[in-house]
């Protein structure tokens, strides 16, 4: 079922649900190849930021016309809800309380396993540049563009479980896969509703942003348990980060909707 409420004609790959769909993804993964150029530890994750910049602020809207039409760079933003980033320490603020409840759970879930190890070498420089594709593009891509997209031909509901469940599967590895693998995919999958929740009640990306960097930026230190028992580690892990996305949520509806902006939906 089309989303009847758009408004705007769009391109003629725009109308095209697969196509655009591929068009707006694709692109995204092959790019993705330059981090394993052997260039060093920044330059390929730079590179790959950069074009992925490129491609989603300058190809994807005014030569591929996605997701609503050929159109400058500022409407493009507000199609995709990169604009507005106002109230600005809101949303910001908002991203980091999502990111300190996810890490939180997830740091709680290693202690209890009494095999966790603060360990900074998890945090090393180069991290934080790999970050920034991650956190800034991806939502860019799959909460922005994608979902801009989908809502074309789908009610909002279908556009965000599609673009969710996209969104966890290109992070499985199909070559190799095993269950622990599928069951991260489970949990990344909840983790983007919670992305999406996120943008559509507050009608920006940035508290995505937000969230999604410092998450991915600090996510392996907090869940660092060598020797600790696998089953218990992955129990404790996912109960604990998935009553933290179910908090996040609630805490989000409850900011955006009585804190002291109101939204205008």
């Amino acid at each position: 079922m089309k989303n009847e409420n758009h408004a705007d004609k769009g391109s003629w790959l725009s109308h095209n649900r697969r196509l655009a769909i591929t068009s707006t993804l694709v692109p995204f993964l092959l790019l993705g190849y330059l981090e394993l150029l052997p260039l060093g530890k920044f330059v390929p994750p730079l590179l790959y930021f950069f074009a992925t910049g490129i491609w989603v602020m300058v190809v994807t809207p005014l030569i591929l016309g996605l997701p609503n039409g050929r159109k400058p760079i500022r409407a493009f933003c507000t199609d995709i809800r990169l604009l507005p980033i106002t109230p600005l320490g809101r949303n910001i603020l908002l991203g980091l309380l999502m990111a300190f409840l996810t890490l939180s759970g997830i740091l709680l879930a290693s202690l209890l396993t009494h095999h966790f190890v603060l360990n900074w070498s998890t945090l090393p420089p180069s991290r934080w540049v790999k970050g920034l594709t991650r956190g800034v593009w991806e939502e860019v891509i799959f909460r922005g563009i994608l979902l801009a997209v989908t809502m074309r031909f789908f009610s909002r509901c279908k556009a965000v479980l599609l673009t969710t469940a996209i969104f966890a599967a290109v992070h499985f590895n199909f070559l190799a896969p095993t269950l622990g693998g599928a069951i991260d995919v489970v949990s990344l999958f909840f983790m983007g509703l919670l992305f999406t929740y996120l943008v559509l009640k507050t009608g920006s990306l940035l508290p995505a942003i937000v969230f999604h960097y410092v998450h991915d930026i600090f996510v392996l230190s907090v869940q660092n348990t060598p020797g600790a028992d696998e089953t218990k580690a992955s129990l404790l892990l996912y109960g604990f980060l998935w009553v933290a996305l179910v908090i996040g949520a609630v805490l989000t509806k409850f900011i955006a909707e009585h804190g002291p902006i109101r939204l205008k939906h």
